[in-house]
């Protein structure tokens, strides 16, 4: 092979692709091979699409060569426009030739670009892995089209003279097991120039800083993985290696118990003019690393702290690193079913909305394709017991199964065995002999014990394409996970599922009696219908049992348990527990939910509901910690009741709820304004009275509510403000309740501190520009021993003073009630940072969020305000434009797809507006805009509370 050099222009020389990725070599702990490495690379080309489809190079001819646009259809197009152009890196291909006893395991095209002085391009280098397509007598070939790593789109600037450097990599073990890698041209690469012409139109940008991933159950990373270039490893690339070298491999992880935790991403967004990001999704899948295929999943990000700028940074929400709701662990994914190597392939997906338009956009990172890293997996996979049902349906008979009769340590799977199958699924009639209607004996099960198993898999491709199993008589107890993907097991009347292992996964299903024992989180990810009751156990049952030893878990919050049931608060509709109504099942009295202490519980979401519930009923609503008695002259009728344990409110500083809150919804609606009227008994567990005021609902905090300082309050807008409903007595701290007579309003209800009520609750809190002024404005829903408000403003959005003093409207009231205060102090320039600071009559205060108004420029001579935002039933318009004459204007409210959901005609008074009846627009943002009798139209963005 030649040694050539390097394309240069302007009179430098050019530095190599393998100098800009100088930790490649870290990455596979070996130095690059020289000529004389054990593996040999051959027919390198490169396939590149100018704008005419796929065009293939050999690498000597790519070296050199000057890359056109030619999406015009001509060869004579002069460059690439920076907006629109079209020059994608799609792939290439790559033959190997393995010496002695060296084995090829991947093969790479490394990528560089280089601005006209040689200097890299941010952001412009990366890998593309390639896929071998054959294998024979040591030669291998790799090749990968349309991987699509668009290049114009990383060019900032047009000019001339940028180029792309690509070269040729393969890693191999060596006859000592050791990892190689070995590069063609003495990493020099091969490199093409192109020139770019036009002037950027400026969009929105998406750029991810880092991915984390936790090996072996740590609760923190131990290393950041960049996709971009970083003082760290790269992601593209990156071998995760695992402590455990599992079946005598060097970091790979064990199949039955590794774990690499993606737990955590942090991206930002940049924006220009009226584009508005509003959410990003990580995409994520595991393949082989032989394949290229599989179905990505998405995690959605949460925005972290203020807007600055125009910049967002968005992360996975740590509150879903919670042990009840863990990230994806990908050892664990559906495509690791055997030993081997895996890739982990990401892209991020960012969307939002244009406000002039109301037109919706998406960008994606990497522009097109995905970044990949890899792992390898080890160990001997737990035994498998397939059902065959050569005999009969008998789950006890070993001669059904290919491993004998299923235990706590061996795996049971259950196949689709196909239409027109005749053999039969297995049931379980555990310590029963079991005989025909005529007497004559089937087979007999006396003192067979519980039927056992570790993971109990029921396979199948769809609903109507699946295994069944059937829990007839006795009892069936599950060690480990729960795969009922198509809702295919069968519980009859009598029996018992126990879920009996330490952590454990559940798909859900349709159940009757259900047993949670054996310590550890049992993660509950779909539906669970309860027909009789949903039990927890006396704790640690099984704790000397012979069962895998439970994945350590890292969060201390549920460290100390005996069996917790877990939902994903994120989803009620998708995992949640369902009680049933009352049926003959339950006697007649509804599914219960029984055994609860603070060791053993359900951490998550559970729904019931009673059917004609009459006045004088006192109803425990399955025993999930509500008491109701309907004691006015209306009947409720039917009535749902949720309960949620993992989220506490706290909507203000050092105010908050406990961790848990009730749904009731009673079906009467005609008479849910005080005509109803009840009795409440509040249940909690001590444990839901601490940890307490996080920086969201479902993070862990500091702040704990001493038992005898309880009471109730009630929300009727799902959290956002609240009212006092109060307490007949104190709470009775030995049976851990808190009575009210007489409640007549229904809705979301919590436990709160009497000595620190909400003593003013902030609805909406908005800063805009108004001309050279600031206008701010608020409203509050209830106020209670309040003195008022003091504006303050700040320059820097740290250091705050005092603009003026509102006084309360009244120190207590019941009232929604609105204020607003004018900025009109002179020489404003650049952002300024508002902030309300609420004071009460005792001298206890807190402090609203913090909102930016930005003064640069001229402002707009039709400058468009609305208040308040967020509303509920009717938002008022401000046009802020002495020549806005009186007439009729058009006001469209269009959602964050940019479809219409209000329209109407609307005349102008002395440059004001009003949008009234919108109670029934769904809880959201939207963008109003309104076209002035002048013919002119203004936008401005809202929000539906």
């Amino acid at each position: 092979m030649q040694n050539l050099t390097l394309f240069c222009q302007s009179g430098l020389g050019r530095l190599s692709w393998r100098a800009i990725l100088p930790l490649l070599a870290l990455f596979f702990s070996i130095g690059t091979q020289s000529a004389n490495a054990a593996v040999g690379l051959s027919n390198q080309n490169v396939i590149v699409n100018q704008g005419n489809g796929n065009n293939t190079y050999g690498e000597t001819a790519f070296d050199g060569f000057t890359l056109v646009d030619q999406s015009s259809g001509s060869t004579t197009t002069p460059a690439f426009d920076i907006n629109t152009g079209t020059l994608t890196l799609n792939g290439g291909t790559l033959t190997t030739t393995e010496t002695g006893s060296s084995v090829v395991n991947g093969a790479f095209i490394d990528y560089t670009l280089f601005d006209a002085i040689g200097n890299p391009i941010n952001l412009g280098s990366g890998s593309i892995q390639l896929t071998q397509t054959s294998v024979n007598a040591g030669v291998r070939t790799f090749s990968l089209s349309n991987a699509a790593i668009n290049l114009v789109p990383l060019i900032q600037n047009a000019g001339n003279g940028y180029s792309i450097s690509v070269g040729f990599r393969a890693q191999y073990r060596d006859g000592n097991k050791n990892p190689k890698a070995v590069d063609d041209n003495g990493g020099l690469g091969y490199t093409a120039s192109f020139d770019v012409v036009g002037t950027r139109t400026q969009a929105p940008t998406v750029n991810p800083s880092n991915i984390q991933l936790a090996a072996d159950g740590a609760s923190t990373p131990t290393s950041y993985y960049y996709p971009n270039t970083g003082t760290n490893p790269q992601f593209p690339g990156y071998q995760f290696t695992s402590s455990q070298n599992a079946g005598g491999v060097s970091g790979a992880f064990d199949i039955n118990n590794g774990q690499l935790r993606l737990i955590n991403s942090t991206l930002t967004t940049t924006e220009a003019g009226p584009n508005t990001v509003s959410s990003v999704v990580l995409y994520y899948r595991v393949r082989s690393t032989s394949t290229g295929g599989g179905a990505f999943q998405a995690i959605t990000l949460s925005q972290s702290g203020n807007v600055s700028n125009g910049t967002r940074t968005f992360i996975i929400d740590p509150s879903n690193s919670s042990n009840s709701n863990p990230q994806p662990n990908l050892v664990a994914a559906a495509a690791v079913s055997a030993t081997g190597n895996y890739s982990i392939d990401v892209y991020y997906q960012a969307s939002g909305v244009n406000s002039s338009t109301g037109t919706p956009f998406t960008l994606t990172y990497p522009p097109t394709g995905f970044s990949t890293a890899t792992f390898t997996v080890g160990g001997t996979p737990i035994a498998v017991t397939i059902w065959t049902g050569s005999v009969n349906d008998n789950w006890f008979d070993p001669s059904n199964w290919t491993n004998g009769v299923p235990t706590r340590t061996t795996n049971a799977l259950v196949r689709d065995l196909g239409a027109g199958n005749t053999v039969s699924y297995p049931n379980v009639r555990s310590d029963y002999r079991y005989t025909t209607a005529g007497g004559a004996l089937l087979y007999d099960n006396t003192n067979s014990g519980p039927a056992e198993t570790l993971n109990f898999t029921m396979a199948g491709s769809s609903q109507a394409s699946r295994s069944i199993a059937r829990l007839v008589i006795g009892q069936l107890r599950v060690f480990g996970t729960f795969d009922n993907t198509y809702d295919s097991f069968i519980q009859r009347d009598n029996t018992i599922m126990e879920f009996a292992g330490g952590n454990q996964n559940i798909t859900g299903g349709t159940f009757v009696r259900v047993d949670i024992s054996g310590g550890g989180i049992k993660n509950l990810q779909g539906v669970m219908s309860i027909a009789e009751s949903l039990n927890f156990l006396t704790p640690n049952v099984y704790a000397n049992a012979d069962v895998p030893v439970p994945v350590t878990n890292p969060y201390a919050t549920l460290l100390d348990n005996a069996g917790v049931l877990t939902t994903d608060i994120t989803q009620p509709t998708i995992s949640v527990v369902v009680l049933s109504d009352r049926i003959a099942s339950n006697g007649n009295n509804g599914a219960q939910l029984n055994g609860e202490t603070d060791k053993s519980y359900l951490y998550g979401f559970v729904r019931t509901s009673r059917a004609g519930v009459a006045v004088g009923e006192t109803r425990t609503y399955g025993n999930i910690g509500l008491t109701l008695t309907f004691t006015g002259v209306n009947d409720p009728n039917n009535v749902d009741l949720t309960r949620n344990t993992v989220e506490a409110y706290s909507p203000v500083s050092n105010r908050f709820g406990i961790r848990r809150i009730f749904g009731v919804r009673p079906s009467n609606q005609t008479t849910n304004n005080g005509g109803l009227m009840a009795n409440m008994i509040f249940h909690y567990r001590n444990s839901e009275t601490k940890r307490l005021a996080g920086p969201d609902t479902r993070t862990y905090g500091t702040g704990i509510i001493p038992e005898e300082r309880l009471t109730i309050f009630v929300s009727t807008n799902s959290g956002n403000t609240f009212q006092l409903v109060g307490r007949d007595a104190v709470p009775d701290t030995v049976n851990n309740t808190v009575t009210r007579t007489g409640v007549t309003t229904f809705a979301t209800f919590t436990l709160g501190d009497t000595n620190n009520p909400l003593p003013v609750v902030l609805t909406a809190f908005n800063a805009v520009r108004s001309g050279d002024n600031a206008l701010v404005t608020w409203a509050t829903a209830m106020e209670t021993g309040s003195k008022g408000f003091e504006v303050q403003v700040s320059t820097d959005g740290t250091t705050f003073r005092t603009l003026g003093f509102i006084s309360s409207e009244t120190p207590n009231s019941l009232q929604a009630r609105s204020y607003k205060y004018v900025d009109t102090e002179s020489g404003k320039f650049g952002t300024r940072y508002y902030r309300l600071h609420q004071i009460d009559l005792d001298g206890k205060d807190s402090y609203s969020p913090v909102r930016a108004v930005n003064f640069d420029g001229t402002a707009n001579s039709t400058a468009l305000t609305a208040y308040p935002s967020p509303f509920t039933d009717k938002i008022d318009f401000s046009i802020n434009a002495a020549t806005v004459g009186n007439g009729v204007a058009r006001v469209q409210l269009l959602d964050m797809t940019g479809r219409v959901v209000r329209e109407q005609n609307i005349s102008v008074q002395n440059a004001s507006i009003t949008l009234e009846s919108l109670s029934d627009l769904r809880t959201g943002l939207y963008v109003a805009r309104i076209t002035l009798p002048d013919g002119s139209a203004q936008t401005v963005r809202i929000q539906k509370q």
